[in-house]
């Protein structure tokens, strides 16, 4: 009888063991674009939350993670939007990816955007570098843009200088009115001039995405890239 009586006793002080021996899931708060997870083949095997910042988990910088909410539906309605959610971390384990943490939604909504360059700075007074031009390095002469009073822009072609007018509009950007000066450089020099020039008068659209100045142009697939080479920093409005 007293052996009867001590075994549950043991049993729920093991128990008890036990559960104090797991660790706590950790409750966080994280934002980025919800998104599914795709397998090959096209077969989508979840929802993955690509973070915007990264998060440290377990030691390590994170850019996406697994994340599991029992509302399926209300995953379909923020699909592809930046959304805050809040949870428990834990770990989820597949055959083919082994163990992977995974958070566990209590809660999500739709996050605030982001402030855009247009709120960050003014381009006036700034002056620019190309780096590339809609994906191609912009590696032969010296192509620059300057600001340098409203309304207007001067720069390097790569080989002649150029001036024009500018229309900006919160990030809406306008360039037209170039003209250039007449010198003849090399050829590649010369290819890459007259590319840069029809970009800047295709110019619909500005972005700051420190340390890169990106302006977007009709017929490309991606801006022209930038960086700053005036002394100071473009004037705060």
């Amino acid at each position: 009888m007293r052996i009867g009586r001590l075994i549950p006793g043991l049993i729920l002080a093991l128990a008890s063991v036990y559960l104090q021996a797991q660790p706590a899931e950790q409750e966080i708060t994280a934002t980025g674009k919800l998104v599914r997870a795709m397998a090959i083949g096209g077969e989508s095997t979840g929802w993955v939350l690509e973070l915007e910042p990264a998060i440290a988990i377990g030691g390590k910088q994170v850019n996406s993670i697994q994340v599991s909410y029992r509302k399926t539906a209300k995953l379909e309605i923020f699909a592809g939007k930046l959304v805050t959610v809040t949870g428990k971390l834990g770990q989820q384990t597949g055959v083919e990816t082994g163990e992977q943490p995974v958070l566990r939604v209590s809660s999500i909504k739709e996050a605030d955007a982001a402030p855009t360059s247009k709120a960050a700075f003014s381009l006036l007074g700034s002056a620019w570098q190309l780096q590339d031009l809609g994906g191609v390095a912009a590696d032969h002469g010296n192509a620059t843009l300057t600001f340098p009073e409203p309304g207007k822009i001067a720069g390097n072609g790569s080989c002649n200088r150029f001036f024009g007018s500018a229309e900006i509009n919160g990030d809406s950007i306008k360039l037209g009115g170039l003209g250039s000066t007449r010198m003849a450089c090399p050829e590649p020099v010369m290819n890459q001039e007259s590319k840069y020039l029809e970009a800047l008068q295709a110019a619909e659209r500005f972005e700051w995405k420190d340390p890169y100045l990106l302006i977007y142009c009709k017929g490309l697939d991606k801006p022209l890239r930038l960086t700053r080479i005036a002394s100071e920093k473009p004037a705060t409005q």
